[in-house]
């Protein structure tokens, strides 16, 4: 897709939200909390209306993560944050960035079942069980893992695998689990085998372990073939494929 295509297209979504009153409100805020970084990247030549911008301009932004990874752990916004890791979501990410993405996934994704009920407008929204187990913070800590299983992490490896290891971390671990299947260690695959056991991430195990071309995950594999999901059963046949 050409800038011009991909801005038409932002131009439209932005049209689309601005007509609903709450989606506009939010829209609003998020603008107004990230305008002062949106200000320090012009200053380097970044012409931005929105930091989503930044990921559609269709070439690398090098220059920017110096001013993004500062102004990460500055904001508190869950969403502001949440974009920013996306924007830091690049391979040339560098040793800087991965290991303030470890400390801010450590930071954000612990499951939280005594978590406060937060405030929606006026009101105490009350959460749900489900909700308490997956955390407050849980879609900006999976970003976080996704980043993570996106950037160039070695020197970190055995980081990465303590966070996979640690039940501590939920769902949330998904994609940082996917990402074992980069490193072709005998810890990583352990720690992929091991995590067959955690429904919360087995899939991704699964993927990693097939990426890995792991002959010792070959017979539990086969025994997932007769698992009850049917996703998991798919991934499972097509790691064996993979391996054999």
């Amino acid at each position: 897709m050409k800038d011009s295509e991909r801005a038409e297209v932002m131009k439209r979504v932005r049209e689309l939200v601005l007509e609903d009153p709450v989606k506009r409100e939010q829209f609003l805020k998020f603008q107004s909390l990230t305008k002062p970084i949106i200000a320090e990247l012009a200053e380097l030549g970044y012409d931005l209306e929105s930091l989503g911008d930044l990921r559609q301009r269709g070439k690398p932004w090098k220059s920017a993560l110096p001013i993004l990874l500062r102004w990460l752990p500055e904001v508190s916004d869950p969403d502001v944050k949440q974009e920013i890791v996306r924007c830091l979501s690049v391979p040339w990410l560098g040793k800087t960035g991965a290991a303030l993405l470890i400390d801010e996934f450590k930071k954000y994704a612990p499951i939280l079942p005594n978590a406060p009920n937060p405030w929606v407008g006026n009101q105490l929204k009350e959460l749900t069980e489900e909700e308490k187990k997956t955390g407050p913070f849980f879609h900006l800590a999976w970003a976080i893992g996704n980043a993570l299983s996106i950037a160039d992490v070695r020197g970190f490896e055995s980081q990465i695998i303590e966070l996979c290891r640690n039940p501590a971390y939920g769902g949330a671990r998904q994609m940082l689990v996917l990402g074992l299947g980069r490193f072709h260690s005998a810890e990583a695959e352990e720690t992929a085998l091991e995590l067959l056991q955690d429904e919360s991430i087995k899939l991704h195990a699964i993927v990693a372990l097939g990426k890995m071309k792991s002959q010792r995950a070959l017979q539990e594999l086969e025994k997932l073939l007769a698992d009850k999901k049917p996703a998991i059963r798919k991934e499972a046949r097509r790691a064996i494929t993979s391996i054999g």
